[in-house]
C-alpha cells in the first residue's frame, strides 16, 4: 500500500454522499482558505456555522502571536532541545524500537506542557482528553468519536479556564498532531533519505510532503463562486490539503522531497484561520528530528499506518537504530 496515495487534483465538484463540495486544486484550496465567506465548520452539523467577528478574531491572532515572541521561542527551544536529547539518549541502539511510542509521543507531550505551562502530572491527566479530540478530528463522521470529543472538550475547557484562549488548542496540537507529523516525516525520510542542511527550513517541505492533515472543513456564509461552480449559502466545503500539496501545477515533481522549495504549502491551513502556532510546530519538529538524525541511522523500519478521513499518520514506526 502506498501510504501517500491520493487522487489527483480536480475541479471543484459536489459529493452527494458527503453532502459537501470537494476542493482539491492548489489554487482553489489556497483561494478558499483566504475566502472570508467560507467559515470554519464541523464536518456535519444541524446548525449553520457562526461567522467570525473580524475584529475579535484579529485581536485573538495578534495576542496569540505576541505570546510566541522571539524571546519566548528562544526559551522554549532550549527546553525542547533538552527534552529531545534526554529521550534520544535513552533509546536502545541495535534493537527494534517504536519511535512513535518511545520518543515522539512522550516528547510531544512534554513540549505541549512546556508551551502550555503545565506540570508533567497535569499533562498526563489531560492527554487522554486531547487524544479524544484528535481521534474525532481524524474521523469526523463517526458518532461515537464525536460524542467522546464533546465530553473531552468540556474537561479541557475546565482545565484551561483562566488561561489564554489559544492555550487549549495549542496543547491538543502539540500533544497529538505533532507526533503524527513526526512519524510521517520519519517515514518520508526513510523512503527518500535526502540530506538536510538546515532543519528549520526543511520543515516546510516535510509539511508539504508528509503533513498529517488531509482535509479542513468550511461552510459557505453566503452564495459564492468557486471557479465555474456556485456554492450555495450553508453548503459544506471540504478542502483537500493533502491533494493540493501534491498539485504538480504548483509543485514540480510533487512526490519527491526537495528542500529547495519555498514555504508555499497548505499543511497548516492559511489565511486568517491559518495555524497561529506554525512557528512553534516547526521549531518543535525540527528539534525532534535533528536530535535523532544527529545520533542515529535508521535500519529495517516497519510502520503501522492510520489513514483516516481527515488525518493520515503513522501510529507506529519501529526501526533498528545504528549509532553514527
Amino acid at each position: 500500500m502506498n501510504f501517500w496515495a491520493a487522487e489527483p487534483p480536480a475541479d471543484a465538484y459536489f459529493d452527494p454522499r458527503l453532502n459537501a463540495w470537494i476542493v482539491s486544486r492548489y489554487r482553489d484550496v489556497a483561494a478558499a482558505l483566504r475566502e472570508p465567506l467560507l467559515i470554519p465548520a464541523l464536518a456535519r452539523s444541524a446548525t449553520p456555522a457562526v461567522a467570525v467577528n473580524p475584529e475579535a478574531h484579529a485581536d485573538f491572532r495578534a495576542r496569540s502571536l505576541r505570546a510566541l515572541s522571539s524571546s519566548a521561542m528562544a526559551e522554549w527551544e532550549q527546553r525542547f532541545a533538552l527534552a529531545a536529547n534526554r529521550l534520544a539518549d535513552a533509546l536502545p541502539a541495535g534493537e527494534p524500537v517504536d519511535l512513535v511510542e518511545r520518543y515522539a509521543r512522550p516528547l510531544s507531550l512534554e513540549i505541549a506542557g512546556i508551551a502550555a505551562n503545565l506540570s508533567a502530572e497535569e499533562c498526563a491527566r489531560l492527554a487522554p482528553h486531547a487524544r479524544a479530540v484528535f481521534d474525532s478530528a481524524c474521523e469526523p463522521y463517526e458518532d461515537v468519536l464525536a460524542a467522546a470529543q464533546w465530553k473531552a472538550i468540556v474537561a479541557l475547557t475546565g482545565a484551561f479556564r483562566g488561561s489564554p484562549p489559544w492555550t487549549m488548542q495549542m496543547f491538543i496540537a502539540l500533544a497529538h498532531s505533532l507526533p503524527a507529523f513526526l512519524g510521517n516525516a520519519w517515514l518520508a525520510l526513510a523512503e527518500q533519505p535526502v540530506e538536510i542542511a538546515v532543519f528549520s527550513t526543511a520543515m516546510d517541505e516535510l509539511l508539504r510532503f508528509a503533513g498529517p492533515a488531509k482535509a479542513q472543513f468550511r461552510q459557505a456564509g453566503a452564495d459564492l463562486a468557486m471557479g465555474d461552480c456556485t456554492i450555495a449559502r450553508e453548503q459544506r466545503v471540504i478542502l483537500r490539503l493533502d491533494i493540493a500539496n501534491r498539485d504538480p501545477d504548483e509543485f514540480p515533481d510533487p512526490h519527491t522531497l526537495r528542500f529547495d522549495r519555498g514555504p508555499a504549502h497548505l499543511a497548516l491551513g492559511g489565511g486568517i484561520h491559518g495555524c497561529v502556532g506554525a512557528l512553534l510546530v516547526k521549531s518543535a519538529a525540527a528539534s525532534a528530528i535533528e536530535t535523532l538524525r544527529d545520533r542515529y541511522l535508521f535500519e529495517e523500519y516497519q510502520v503501522v499506518p492510520a489513514d483516516c478521513f481527515a488525518i493520515r499518520y503513522v501510529s507506529s514506526f519501529t526501526v533498528k537504530l545504528r549509532s553514527r
